[in-house]
């Protein structure tokens, strides 16, 4: 009886034993709380979880964390932001936002490391969520809702969803926190490229860095103008091309100035803009002003002209682009001939010009084309004229004829070098005879009087008043009622034996008629040599002896007819055939002209390039003496 009364109790305490431990683990089972995915998937959250396994690592972390509270969008919020970015997908909202990096900061903004149910939070509340940005709650009565850092506000629809680690609260938007979004917009060129605006890339690819330094500008403004507003600009200049154009606002730094008076450092869009007149100041530090009239947008230069916007708001990565009709000038400064010149280094033909007293005559012209030689093309003529200096010079040839050089190398009218023809032209100078100037495929060159051709070294320097060509030498005019014939020129000279000798021997009208000649002129001391060789005391007793025909043959051998200044000669030995019929020998080394006849006397050029109205004159130290019979 006590055993089966034991087995009976046995049996009671295992059945009563079984029941506990059943009502427990159904008690368990009640109480069990989802994962973060599985309340995600009961409540249809499918974007967000799309969204957060697009990033390697996050729905682990999540799952894992002791404590979080999570602002779960739902798909419509999702929809919406996709709707914002103007994207269909995940994959194209990615891109738009900056990749996994981004939208891993985006789905951190929604998460709290703490466990908060709608109880926990409070009104004005700030909290510091995953990404380490805070976000605002706002409670009013029954209604929770979220700001972010961008002002936007979402509200909670569904509250206090318990997970395994947390709470899950259901919000009817998606929250942005502070991200670098990437910029999709074209660039400046780019943009420019799509509008075909050609000629406008041109005009800042010819400034170096200037492309460089507008895409990188932090922000910008550009009014830009159409081909046919550069057209336009190109006619109004009586220009061709680009090129020309640049040559004639005054070179490549006067074209940025033009294409700065474009641009304002700042971003305007047309919304921006207030009705009625407002200035900006362009990157070249002039103001454009921009009248805003209903519809109508338009923009005046620093000249009064007006372009009217034909197309606005082309978004570019570092601002708005706005497309004109016109072309927009600036004030732009030229320099004076004088500035032009100094910046050329041109101190020569500075200084000529300041002994002619000629600098206010050339600072007032209404227009001018200097063709302004180089300090070398100066020194070459101080050499020819043996002159140590420019006041030498001005003693040799007086200052009335270096004022007229100086005149024959100023037309009074402005050409710049598209403005030439092709082939041979005449232009009258100020000095008042013409200046033949040729333009051909190898350049410019202007030839003078006398027949030298010096070439346009630099071309188109534009100036207040016109334009200034450097060139290679100085051309000469004609200056005859300045310059002595060659009686007068022997004369001055003291070479009294030569006259006499040439006015005995009826030479004198052929001389003087002769179009171009070049006299070897022996000095009295020469002929003084002569009359002694021959044993003779004057120059009567002279023809007696050798007679009037030889004499005269005598002297036609020291004339050759061509004109040959000391600088035409070439170095060595070169035969020069005489009035005579024979020839010279003439020898230049190292800048010392010597003369040999046809006795093999050898004599020096004693004074050179002595200019006559037909020729040129070298002083000899001896008589040249030619075949005698």
């Amino acid at each position: 009886m006590k055993k089966l009364l034991y087995a009976f109790l046995m049996v009671s305490i295992m059945v009563v034993t079984f029941s506990c431990k059943e009502e427990d683990d159904m008690d368990e089972m009640m109480n069990e709380k989802p994962t973060l995915v599985e309340a995600a998937q009961d409540a249809g959250l499918t974007t967000l979880l799309s969204a957060v396994q697009a990033v390697d690592g996050l729905e682990a972390s999540l799952t894992s964390s002791a404590n979080i509270t999570v602002f779960a969008p739902t798909n419509d919020a999702f929809a919406d932001l996709l709707a914002a970015f103007e994207v269909d997908n995940l994959d194209a909202l990615l891109a738009a936002i900056g990749g996994v990096e981004n939208l891993e900061t985006v789905l951190g903004y929604h998460v709290i490391i703490d466990q908060a149910s709608s109880a926990d939070l409070s009104d004005g509340q700030d909290l510091t969520t995953l990404s380490g940005q805070s976000l605002t709650v706002n409670v009013s009565g029954e209604t929770v809702t979220l700001t972010d850092v961008g002002g936007n506000t979402v509200a909670v629809v569904t509250a206090d969803v318990e997970i395994e680690n947390g709470y899950v609260h259901v919000i009817d938007g998606v929250l942005l926190p502070s991200i670098e979004l990437p910029n999709n917009a074209p660039t400046l060129v780019e943009a420019a490229n799509s509008a075909g605006l050609t000629t406008l890339l041109s005009a800042v690819g010819a400034v170096d860095g200037l492309e460089a330094s507008l895409t990188s500008a932090n922000e910008i403004t550009v009014f830009a103008p159409t081909n046919d507003a550069f057209a336009n600009a190109l006619a109004a200049y009586g220009v061709d091309n680009l090129e020309q154009l640049i040559a004639e606002l005054g070179g490549v730094d006067n074209l940025e100035s033009v294409l700065g008076f474009h641009v304002v450092g700042a971003t305007a869009f047309s919304t921006d803009l207030s009705a009625g007149d407002q200035t900006f100041t362009t990157l070249n530090g002039q103001d454009i002003t921009v009248n805003v009239s209903g519809a109508d947008v338009t923009v005046t230069d620093a000249l009064g002209n007006t372009a009217s916007v034909v197309t606005a708001d082309v978004e570019i990565q570092n601002g708005v682009v706005h497309v004109i009709d016109a072309v927009l000038l600036p004030e732009l400064t030229y320099p004076t001939v004088v500035d032009a010149a100094t910046s050329a280094g041109l101190t020569t033909l500075l200084d000529a010009v300041s002994a002619a007293s000629l600098g206010t005559t050339l600072l007032e012209a209404e227009a001018i084309t200097v063709f302004a030689p180089t300090n070398d093309a100066f020194a070459g003529l101080l050499s020819r004229y043996e002159a140590t200096d420019l006041n030498d010079l001005v003693s040799k040839i007086g200052i009335a004829a270096v004022t007229e050089v100086l005149q024959f190398h100023v037309v009074p009218a402005v050409a710049f070098s598209h403005d030439l023809a092709d082939g041979e032209q005449t232009f009258t100078t100020l000095q008042g005879q013409e200046l033949t100037v040729t333009k051909n495929a190898d350049g410019v060159f202007v030839t003078d009087y006398l027949g030298f051709t010096y070439q346009v070294a630099v071309a188109d320097v534009a100036i207040s008043n016109g334009v200034v060509h450097v060139i290679d030498g100085v051309v000469l005019p004609d200056l005859a009622p300045n310059t002595p014939n060659v009686v007068e020129a022997a004369t001055s000279a003291g070479l009294t034996t030569l006259i006499d000798a040439v006015v005995a021997a009826e030479l004198d009208d052929d001389l003087l008629q002769a179009t171009e000649i070049t006299v070897f002129a022996p000095t009295n001391d020469a002929f003084a040599d002569l009359l002694a060789a021959q044993q003779v005391n004057n120059l009567d007793e002279l023809i007696n002896k050798l007679g009037a025909a030889t004499v005269a043959n005598v002297l036609q051998f020291h004339v050759v007819p061509a004109v040959a200044f000391a600088q035409d000669l070439a170095e060595g030995d070169q035969e020069l055939t005489t009035l005579s019929g024979e020839a010279l020998l003439v020898n230049k080394t190292a800048g010392t002209v010597t003369i040999t006849d046809k006795n093999a006397n050898v004599y020096t050029v004693t004074t050179a390039d002595v200019e006559i109205e037909n020729g040129v004159v070298h002083v000899i130290d001896g008589v040249l003496l030619p075949t005698l019979n």
